[in-house]
């Protein structure tokens, strides 16, 4: 706002003020000096309260609630009682002052000047007369109470900022309860539905960081299936890998030697049926609702455009039913310079909760733009990498330590710990190649111990680095939700709050 005013001024203000900046800018001062004394020399001090009163009403609304809330949640008690003082203030003044107008309107005998008033609205911003006109008939009543009504209303205003944050966000409401507000719905839901609560608990976060959209999480997220991502290089055996999982390749799966996802693939196990999901399958899509969640990102950053190659499969495997899989196109490196591409790339290894790298031992360097992705990541944590193809004896460890150091910020070297090798499947390694796959599907299987508190520590990383961000006119309430997130409901160590006033909608 600064940076736009001082820019307009520039473009308005006269050549010859912009010479003598200087001498402008003192006798613009001096005269706003002169007539404050003026105004502070000539004027009653019932006036200069009432506009002392509206700047510290503005200030609460404009400035103190707007953009500097982390300064009022810490002094809430004092702003609110001076708030509450100056409400009371106006409040009584106005009775007092309408209980006398009420009284000569009521009368048998009303003042010429008066009569007007009688059953009109403005009865209500209007003051008794206090002087005479030339014919000694009462003057005009003065609007002297509209400036107390307009104060109520501002101060009100202020109060119910600091009210409303104690009630539940009402689309988180509907949305837990299927659009339905009835008393009965949201009791039964919000009391007890473990999974709704949980949804609830993404709306909330959602409703904190309002504004951040690249930190916020789809609805099913908190209590959602496990998020499994297979990334890497083009052709080093990713799809290959999963069918492996799966006990069969997913419907739409093709295997070559060349690259043959050119899709993100979202494959949802536990389904029905084998085929992409069907449209009307809502139970289905909406595991993978996160790929939709990344392409509203993509669209942000990249000019309105969205990633089209996008596909949601259903696969009956039942062994990983609660997990979805995320079969990504090999990273190429003109990837690099495509925003959609790069982008949706990026955002989804960020979103999901567990990426397998898929390295082929025999594939050749990883790409410093793709290495990049998981700098910032834990290993055994959000990423494990799979040594595929591997072959005993013909793998060069101290290459593969050069090139998973791209991946790292220090000096780390490969440790047997987070990897997987998975030998090749030919006539001779066929029984090695059952036993590495048995091994990886148990490895993945204990990624779902860890995932929900991975998901709460990355949530509440994500409110408290953005707290002091945080503006709007309902920032403080989203303020406080994101405080009772990080006290309390994404506290993995102390037991979360309960509600019991939640059903009505109330965090009490």
């Amino acid at each position: 706002m600064t940076v736009f005013l001082g820019s307009l001024l520039q473009s308005i203000l006269p050549a010859a003020i912009k010479d003598n900046i200087d001498v402008a800018t003192f006798f613009a001062l001096l005269s706003y000096v002169l007539f404050l004394i003026n105004w502070l020399v000539t004027t009653d001090w019932i006036d200069k309260l009432h506009l002392f009163s509206g700047g510290i009403c503005v200030i609460g609304i404009f400035y103190l609630h707007y953009s500097e809330v982390a300064l009022l949640a810490t002094y809430e008690t004092l702003f609110v009682t001076l708030w509450l003082t100056l409400l009371y203030y106006h409040v009584s003044t106005w009775r007092n002052n309408f209980r006398h107008v009420w009284e000569e309107l009521s009368g048998s005998t009303v003042a010429a000047s008066m009569r007007p008033f009688q059953g009109s609205i403005f009865r209500f911003f209007i003051v008794m007369p206090v002087s005479k006109n030339a014919s000694n008939q009462w003057n005009p009543p003065p609007f002297k109470n509209a400036i107390h009504v307009m104060l109520m209303l501002g101060y009100s205003f202020l109060l119910g900022l600091h009210i409303i944050p104690f009630f539940t966000p009402m689309h988180c409401l509907t949305s837990v309860s299927g659009g339905q507000l009835s008393f009965i719905g949201l009791m039964s839901h919000m009391v007890f539905s473990s999974s709704q609560s949980s949804s609830l608990l993404c709306c909330r976060y959602n409703y904190a960081m309002s504004g951040f959209e690249a930190h916020e999480v789809q609805r099913n997220y908190c209590s959602g299936r496990v998020r499994v991502a297979f990334s890497g290089s083009w052709s080093t055996g990713k799809t290959y890998l999963m069918g492996g999982l799966l006990g069969h390749n997913y419907s739409t799966a093709q295997s070559a030697p060349a690259p043959t996802t050119d899709k993100f693939v979202c494959v949802v196990a536990g389904a029905p049926y084998n085929d992409p999901i069907r449209s009307d399958d809502y139970e289905q899509r909406r595991h993978c609702e996160i790929m939709e969640h990344v392409n509203d990102i993509v669209r942000a950053t990249c000019d309105g455009v969205a990633m089209p190659n996008v596909l949601d499969v259903a696969d009956t495997n039942s062994e990983f039913g609660d997990f979805v899989f995320f079969d990504m196109p090999g990273w190429q490196t003109e990837y690099a310079s495509e925003c959609t591409y790069r982008t949706y790339f990026q955002q989804l290894l960020d979103k999901v909760d567990f990426t397998y790298v898929v390295w082929d031992v025999s594939h050749g360097k990883i790409e410093e733009e793709f290495a990049s992705f998981f700098r910032n990541k834990a290993r055994g944590v959000q990423f494990e990498i799979i040594y595929n193809r591997f072959a005993s004896g013909s793998a060069d460890m101290s290459f593969l330590n050069q090139q998973y150091a791209k991946m790292s910020t220090g000096q780390e070297i490969l440790s047997e710990m987070y990897t997987t090798r998975v030998h090749e499947n030919n006539t001779e390694n066929v029984h090695v190649f059952e036993n590495d796959i048995l091994r990886l599907r148990s490895k993945i299987k204990s990624v779902n111990q860890t995932v929900h508190d991975n998901r709460k520590k990355m949530m509440k990383e994500n409110l408290i680095r953005h707290r002091d961000m945080i503006s709007g006119m309902t920032s403080l309430r989203r303020l406080k939700i994101l405080d009772r997130l990080v006290e309390s409901d994404l506290n993995l160590h102390v037991k979360p709050k309960t509600y019991h006033m939640r059903w009505l909608g109330l965090e009490l």
